[in-house]
């Protein structure tokens, strides 16, 4: 059964974690996929690369998101080859939130909540936040989801500026191990990333554990 409203869309099936550090931006999140009460999958891959320096993180309606991964991952490519340099950060950022305000604006908004992070060369690592109707933020870190309060509650109490990326990735797994525990439409495995000076690298099952990310 489909969800009735907004809201619903948006709360259910999913936790997000992204966070600054000072050499660093990680995204990570569950791998669970649910319609309702039902776990529709479980290895669903909800932080996806854009470029060499940058990542998104999707919750709410996989259809959505997923359209506007690929439309961001042309529009950055096209960039580049025109450019011969990649964007900044803020400028990924700021299409986003074109790409959701003008839908919002122009029929239906899009029933997602996306984070983005990534690195810039002369500026270090950022994390912005959006909602459906296009507002952007950004800030040291950002949770999304259905899960997102209880992770909210772990970042708000642990998070210290200028943390190294091994004292991230272990706070960020914290955060989403609470939302595991506590909100059913999260689980079935943790995907994580990291964006530094040396590009994007997606972290293998054995460093999550390692870090923490064992349940």
């Amino acid at each position: 059964m489909q969800p009735n409203n907004i809201e619903e869309q948006l709360t259910k099936g999913t936790t997000t974690v992204a966070l600054k550090c000072k050499d660093c931006a990680i995204l990570v999140a569950d791998m669970r996929a649910s319609m309702g009460t039902l776990v529709a999958s479980d290895h669903a891959k909800k932080v996806h690369q854009l470029n060499d320096y940058s990542a998104i993180t999707i919750a709410g309606l996989v259809s959505d998101a997923q359209y506007i991964i690929d439309i961001m991952q042309a529009q950055i490519r096209l960039f580049e080859l025109d450019r011969k340099r990649r964007p900044k950060i803020s400028m990924i950022a700021n299409l986003v939130k074109n790409m959701l305000y003008g839908q919002y604006r122009a029929y239906f908004p899009y029933y997602v909540q996306l984070m983005v992070g990534g690195w810039d060369e002369k500026t270090g690592p950022h994390v912005y936040s959006f909602d459906m109707a296009g507002s952007i933020s950004e800030d040291d870190w950002f949770s999304t989801g259905s899960g997102s309060p209880m992770a909210i509650g772990v970042l708000e109490v642990l998070y210290e500026n200028n943390m190294t990326q091994k004292e991230g990735l272990k706070l960020a797994l914290k955060a989403l191990k609470a939302a595991i525990k506590r909100d059913t439409a999260t689980g079935d495995g943790i995907r994580a990333v990291v964006i530094d000076s040396n590009g994007f690298k997606e972290f293998t099952k054995e460093e999550i554990i390692e870090h923490g990310g064992a349940l």
